[in-house]
């Protein structure tokens, strides 16, 4: 029915100007009255609505383009226009439009065509060609009148009227049913256009196009329940191309500038079908991507120990591990991982594998879950992944398992967590993010004083504001408040570092380790510092005391076995390296350092098999071939 009254409502449209306008564009007016005695007669004039240029046909253009409106006046019968009479007789002429009477402003020569005498006459723009106007003649006992009334297609505007009539007429049959709204919209609201009565059927048409919208929106969404051949990824992009359609319909179908309200019935019932075209792309676009989002992490949370995903598998652990632990743990208001960061060469490996889009999927899963509360990571995924914890490098489950149990509030269990990770973590980066994790759970645990913690607090801004007098004031002071308050004492010490005073630096940096007998990244800072000025009996001080006080780690027994080769004690470095190899059996770097020492102790077959076991490791890292080629050469040479 509706389509029906839009088709009616188009087809009758051009006949309204007809309709409603007579043609009324001539006038005859008395223009002299007979005398009493037959000295003259009467005669009779002809008022012709006309433009500047008396060109035929008229148009709104040619009528409204000079300074005045122009009529031609010409005699009626026999005689003829001259001088005398456009002199004494034409200023008699009015035209009369309500209260206002206007005098001829422009009057032209006296011009003879093919019809007669004529003379073009001028009136100000202040008549209103939309309204009925008198033609007036004074005459010397009465007034001659004759009414005019201009037909609308000469009126100012009507040429405009019609291109947005064809415009939307065009949009609407080309299905650019937006266009046609926003014509209709302009119609509506040009004031020049308000002087003809069609412009109100804009209001309908309007709509009406609205209604082929929705209507245009309602079958892209069936094609889309029905598509049997579109992947989900291709229907949620047909559904979010769907979904403004009536979105636009709820935001725009009522104005109040066009006085296009709510309660209106045809509107309302608008609305309502918008909202449940809203509704229903919601629904269906939520179940489409939960689907798609399972397909995405499915085989993430399956693991490997199917044997379906292999290198895949290696790859998104290690990258989902760098980014989740990329966060700021002491953040007390982190509620997203949106911000994650990996390495460069890990997004590289992404890439070449098609990776992204399950990763960060698996990523933003993590931040709705964390956001419910609920559980960082499905149990189905921890429980695979601890099954494929031989095949990792890295002791990922670990890491993983801590910061489920972190940011569920199991602070004792993830700070085991961080202790195993320490173990066999050859990763500097990654050991030194779960320590800062460490730290933060025995804060939590302990309970530092208030005052302390908000020193600590402030002076952590001032350093972030580059503010170093002031973060090393407030840190001052967290430490006068608690004086085993080991993170202040490392923060302190940190800044020291980082500022260039290495013996202020290595104070605070041993206060914070002395207080905090576990602080791996302490005792890592320091053994840099001493590093730096290859002090490698204070190398060996710190990490030896680090061991004895029960961080029996990688990384400690690693860079103690760095500190003894520095140090020309070779048998010593040999047994940490070996130490550290038996933590993490998997290292390429802790084979070469055993091939090194076992070539300094010229035991050149161990060298040699420690080069090979790396080169197994990873057979495309150059550092342990270019060792072995030097090795060669050496007991060539019988060194």
């Amino acid at each position: 029915m509706q389509t029906r009254r839009f088709c009616i409502l188009l087809a009758t449209w051009w006949l309204l100007p007809t309709v409603l306008c007579a043609q009324t564009l001539s006038v005859q007016l008395k223009v002299r009255e007979s005398r009493l005695f037959g000295l003259s007669s009467e005669r009779f004039a002809r008022l012709e609505f006309s433009n500047q240029n008396r060109t035929n046909p008229l148009t709104s253009e040619n009528v409204n383009s000079g300074p005045f409106y122009f009529f031609i006046i010409r005699p009626v019968s026999d005689w003829v226009i001259d001088a005398s009479f456009v002199q004494e007789e034409l200023p008699k002429l009015t035209l009369v439009q309500d209260k206002l009477s206007l005098q001829i402003a422009s009057k032209g020569d006296v011009v003879t065509d093919s019809v007669g005498t004529l003379v073009l006459l001028g009136f100000p723009k202040e008549l209103k060609l939309q309204q009925p106007f008198l033609a007036q003649f004074r005459l010397s006992d009465s007034t001659s009148k004759a009414a005019f009334a201009i037909p609308q297609e000469y009126w100012p505007g009507y040429s405009a009227l019609m291109d947005a009539f064809k415009y939307t007429e065009k949009a609407i049959e080309e299905k650019r049913y937006r266009d046609g709204i926003a014509a209709c919209e302009r119609a509506l609201q040009t004031e020049s256009l308000q002087i003809f009565p069609q412009v109100l059927q804009f209001q309908e048409r309007r709509t009406l196009t609205f209604e082929r919208l929705h209507q245009q929106g309602m079958s892209s969404l069936v094609n889309v329940m029905t598509s049997e051949n579109r992947t989900l990824k291709e229907k949620i992009a047909d559904l979010d191309q769907v979904r403004p359609t009536f979105q636009f319909i709820q935001d725009s179908l009522p104005n109040p500038t066009l006085k296009v309200s709510t309660v209106d019935s045809s509107v309302k019932r608008l609305l309502d079908y918008a909202l449940i075209g809203i509704t229903k792309t919601r629904v269906m676009r939520d179940s489409l991507q939960h689907m798609l989002d399972d397909q995405n992490v499915r085989w993430i949370i399956e693991g490997s120990a199917t044997g379906k995903n292999g290198d895949r598998y290696q790859v998104m652990i290690e990258a989902l591990a760098f980014a989740l632990s990329s966060v700021d743990f002491a953040d007390t208001s982190f509620a997203s991982f949106s911000k994650v960061t990996i390495p460069s060469e890990m997004r590289e490996a992404m890439a070449k594998d098609d990776l992204a889009e399950s990763f960060s999927t698996f990523v933003r899963q993590c931040s709705e879950r964390l956001r419910r509360r609920a559980s960082l990571f499905p149990p189905e995924f921890l429980n695979n992944l601890a099954k494929d914890t031989a095949s990792f490098f890295l002791p990922y489950y670990a890491m993983f398992r801590a910061m489920d149990d972190y940011f569920s509030g199991y602070y004792t269990t993830a700070k085991e967590q961080t202790l195993i990770i320490f173990q066999t973590c050859y990763d500097h980066e990654l050991c030194v993010r779960f320590d800062q994790m460490r730290v933060l759970i025995d804060l939590r645990l302990r309970g530092i004083r208030p005052e302390a913690m908000r020193a600590l607090g402030e002076g952590a801004a001032a350093e972030s504001a580059g503010n170093n007098e002031v973060a090393s004031e407030k840190y001052r002071e967290a430490l006068r408040s608690s004086p085993d308050f080991a993170y202040a004492a490392f923060r302190w010490g940190r800044l020291f570092q980082r500022t260039g005073d290495p013996i202020r630096a290595q104070t605070f940096l041993e206060q914070a380790y002395l207080a905090d007998t576990l602080y791996f990244s302490a005792y890592s800072e320091a053994y840099s510092l001493y590093r730096k000025s290859a002090n490698y009996k204070a190398m060996i001080d710190v990490l030896v005391r680090a061991l004895a006080r029960g961080n029996d780690y990688w990384e400690i027994n690693y860079n103690l076995g760095l500190a003894y080769m520095g140090d020309g004690d070779v048998a010593r470095a040999i047994k940490q390296f070996e130490r550290a190899l038996q933590l993490n059996p998997k290292d390429y770097q802790t084979n070469v350092q055993l091939g090194l020492a076992h070539q300094a102790a010229k035991n050149f077959s161990k060298a040699r098999d420690y080069f090979n076991s790396a080169i197994k490791i990873d057979p495309f890292r150059p550092n342990a071939v270019d060792y072995l080629k030097k090795l060669d050469e050496l007991q060539k040479a019988g060194r």
